[in-house]
């Protein structure tokens, strides 16, 4: 049985971990050769991703069998078939959260080449010890078509099939609706599958919790024995080093210490790797802690995961939890979370002045950080609509000249403190006195004096730490400061939305006072600007970040993004603890996940709000979005009238948008009088009606850098409907009819069979199964997006900007 599997793996790495596995602590990637397991360490794949590796046990791969000597232990010392790594070609087609049959396309000749009769496909993330044999052996018995392997009630996306139906399979992926093998154990019709049930450890690293989790599970006697067993052992590559040290002062309990090592302070069940000092007087307690890293005296350390060389300062304390973890950047030098000040540069905020999410993200974050200890400074332009409602609270603190265009131009500042944040604005009738925030002919001019004055403040105002500049608005400024005297004063860009990006002509460079900048030609760009010169970037959330390395997403600014990958994260958004249906006063009844019953009383009364036939049995499908091409108004208007004609459904939109858009969506409301109720314009009704009272929440966007409705959805237990997108896919989990998990609902494509066959399958599911559409809307309310999560990823990342 030896020549007749072979595996595809594949290997997507999201988080920003150095290492999938510690030295003689690994998390071992399955490899098909006989009674084998490698201990596969990737270094360097912080901020990148490997996606899509095919991995075949006869091959030779010469560069490999270099990095570990002669690949013995790991049969890598073939003159014949062996390990192949087989990078993607297309690098167009963003990741998927599997493998799919076009990626494995792209390598057909290898399949095709390939001797073996059967195929494991499987992920590069799974920490376990495990018999493929045993697995193939019941395959065959069972006759079957697919063998899934499975852990309890969790799916592993590991599968077996016969080489010759998955070729046909890679073969017509182009006119399949199944993409990957997931789906296809779904969806197929007359397919045989069998369920192979693993019995033993198996965890998947996922995200920072399992990555911690499994390295302390180690710890363990009764884990550890079922994961290195004498019959399967597991190696990984040795290291020569002096074996580690104890000092008189060490205390260690139930913890791992690796060569090299010095130890003169407290390790409480950690796993410590090769050349760490630890000095006297330091706590290190349920911890990762990487090689060559520092702990100074007197530090503090508890559920934390420490990349390479990090250093820790004497007397910090740094404290994360077992869910959330901290987890530092490589060569990072930490200290407790004091006296951090930051500065916030946007267009918008919220309370003072709305047109999108820009506003609500920059108005909740500053006021979560201020109540974590953050000095949270905001600078706004005092725009018209923000003097007519908000002048006579304003402070009047000092006028400043401001030189724009070799012009001098007048400036008035004022101040404000609004729940602990101090608030300021630049008023100036020249620029500012508008009553649109956007979309005037002069907005490149507008927000490059804008910039130019922040900047130019900097001499009257307090000391910072960081600046923290919000999209294209605010992208000169980094620029501006490498230019002033506040030259090495760090910067942060957050990328909002890369569809917008201030376009102008190249002379507005020497209207800021810049006159050392290189042209390539007439026109310059804001944000790619700040991309360039920014000292960190981030964006709104983890796949949004993965999504614009590729054109479709990042469009003309993929390759400035590409070459400051390492500078880049993505930290997602959340949402304020105001959004919680057992304290909203608008909403008909109050209700919790305990109380979930009472959401039929809103629905109900959205119902009758609406004018719409009041029916608990009605399926409702709601919105609150702006309606444009982004939003996914497409699929709407190519797929409703056949819904709508065919199920039991009723559809309650709040928005407002392009005008195109609008007059389509009233004709078809024309067509469905009964069924549809259009609320245009934002206040034509209270969107928490909606939020409180509809079935499903649908997103269907073309791309969705983070999303706040679908999180707002889950908190009120109003399953979201979305594409896997940006955002969407970093909060919506598809529900499994296999285990029954999951909150929510998702498709791929933009397609607008995809969707409408995603909103039967929950309408399906909501008439056909009552329980387990309960037990979604109890996953979903109990869905963690809250603010105070990404605002303690936000310090984390602040203090990792500003002491390294």
């Amino acid at each position: 049985m030896n020549n007749n599997l072979f595996a595809v793996v594949d290997a997507t790495f999201k988080d920003n971990l150095e290492q999938l596995t510690l030295h003689r602590m690994p998390g071992a990637l399955p490899f098909a050769g006989k009674y084998r397991l490698i201990d596969f360490t990737l270094s360097n794949v912080r901020n990148s991703q490997i996606t899509n590796v095919a991995i075949f046990p006869y091959g030779n791969y010469r560069s490999l069998q270099d990095h570990v000597g002669s690949g013995k232990k790991w049969d890598l010392d073939r003159r014949r078939d062996g390990l192949f790594i087989l990078p993607p070609k297309n690098l167009y087609i963003s990741p998927s959260e599997m493998i799919t049959f076009q990626r494995m396309y792209e390598h057909i000749e290898f399949f095709k080449r390939s001797s073996q009769d059967y195929a494991l496909i499987t992920s590069a993330n799974i920490v376990w010890n495990i018999d493929y044999y045993d697995c193939l052996a019941q395959h065959i018995k069972n006759d079957v078509d697919v063998t899934e392997v499975m852990y309890q009630n969790i799916r592993l996306k590991t599968f077996i099939i016969s080489k010759k139906l998955l070729v046909e399979y890679i073969m017509t992926y182009d006119s399949l609706e199944y993409r990957t093998m997931i789906e296809l154990v779904e969806k197929a019709p007359n397919l045989k599958i069998n369920i192979y049930k693993h019995k033993n450890y198996t965890r998947t690293i996922t995200d920072t919790f399992n990555y911690l989790k499994s390295n302390l599970d180690m710890l363990r006697f009764d884990i550890g024995m079922k994961i290195f067993t004498p019959e399967r052992p597991v190696y990984s590559k040795e290291k020569t080093a002096p074996p580690a040290r104890y000092l008189k002062n060490a205390v260690i309990e139930n913890s791992m210490i690796s060569s090299g090592s010095i130890v003169d302070g407290t390790v409480i069940n950690s796993v410590i790797a090769r050349d760490v000092k630890i000095a006297k007087g330091a706590i290190i307690k349920n911890s990762f802690v990487m090689s060559n890293s520092v702990i100074e005296e007197n530090s503090n350390i508890n559920y934390c995961i420490l990349d390479k060389q990090t250093i820790v300062k004497k007397n910090s304390n740094i404290e994360g939890t077992l869910n959330s973890p901290y987890v530092s950047q490589k060569e990072q030098i930490v200290t407790s979370f004091e006296d951090l000040k930051v500065l916030f540069v946007a267009s918008e905020s919220y309370p003072f002045i709305k047109t999108g999410g820009l506003a609500d993200v920059i108005g909740s974050l500053s006021r979560n950080l201020a109540r974590q200890g953050v000095s949270a400074t905001v600078i706004l332009p005092l725009y018209k609509k923000i003097r007519e409602s908000f002048i006579e609270s304003l402070k009047s603190e000092f006028t400043k000249t401001i030189i724009y265009d070799e012009e001098r131009y007048k400036v008035r500042i004022y101040s404000y403190r609004y729940k602990k944040v101090k608030y300021y604005f630049i008023d100036s009738f020249d620029f500012f006195d508008t009553e649109n925030v956007y979309g005037y002919e002069n907005d490149t001019d507008r927000f490059a004096f804008f910039n130019k004055t922040v900047v130019d403040l900097l001499d009257d105002l307090d000391t910072f730490d960081l600046v923290h500049i919000n999209d294209w608005h605010a992208s000169l400024i980094p620029i501006l400061i490498d230019n002033s005297k506040h030259k090495g004063l760090k910067t942060l860009l957050t990328i909002h939305n890369i569809d917008y990006q201030g376009i102008a002509k190249n002379n507005i460079i020497k209207k800021i006072g810049i006159d050392n900048f290189i042209y390539k030609d007439e026109m310059i760009n804001f944000l790619e600007i700040g991309i360039n010169t920014a000292s960190k970037l981030s964006t709104v959330s983890p796949t949004y970040k993965e999504e614009l390395k590729y054109e479709y997403y990042g469009k003309n600014l993929t390759y400035s993004l590409l070459n400051r990958e390492r500078d880049f994260y993505g930290i997602l958004n959340g949402i304020s603890s105001s959004f919680d249906p057992q304290i909203d006063k608008a909403i008909k009844t109050n209700y919790s996940v305990d109380t979930f019953e009472g959401k039929l009383e809103n629905k109900l009364y959205l119902q009758k709000k609406m004018g719409l036939v009041v029916n608990k049995d009605k399926f409702i499908i709601g919105m609150v979005t702006r309606i444009v091409e982004q939003k996914g108004f497409d699929l709407i208007l190519n797929s409703f009238d056949s819904l709508l004609e065919n199920k039991d459904i009723q559809f309650i939109l709040l928005g407002a948008g392009d005008e195109k858009y609008i007059a389509e969506l009233e004709k078809l409301e024309q067509r469905f009088p009964s069924k549809i109720k259009l609320n245009i314009g934002y206040d034509a009704t209270n969107p928490n009606y909606i939020y409180s009272g509809a079935d499903i929440f649908l997103m269907p966007s073309r791309f969705e850098p983070c999303g706040l409705g679908q999180m707002i959805a889950l908190k009120y237990g109003t399953l979201p409907l979305v594409r896997k997108t940006g955002g969407l896919n970093d909060t919506v989990l598809k529900y499994d009819p296999i285990t029954k998990k999951g909150n929510g609902f998702t498709f791929n494509n933009y397609d607008a069979n995809e969707m409408k066959n995603g909103i039967i399958s929950a309408y399906n599911l909501y008439k056909d199964n009552k329980k387990d559409w309960n037990k979604l809307i109890e996953r979903a309310m109990k869905s963690d997006n809250s603010l105070v999560k990404s605002t303690q990823k936000y310090i984390e990342f602040y203090n990792a900007i500003v002491k390294n």
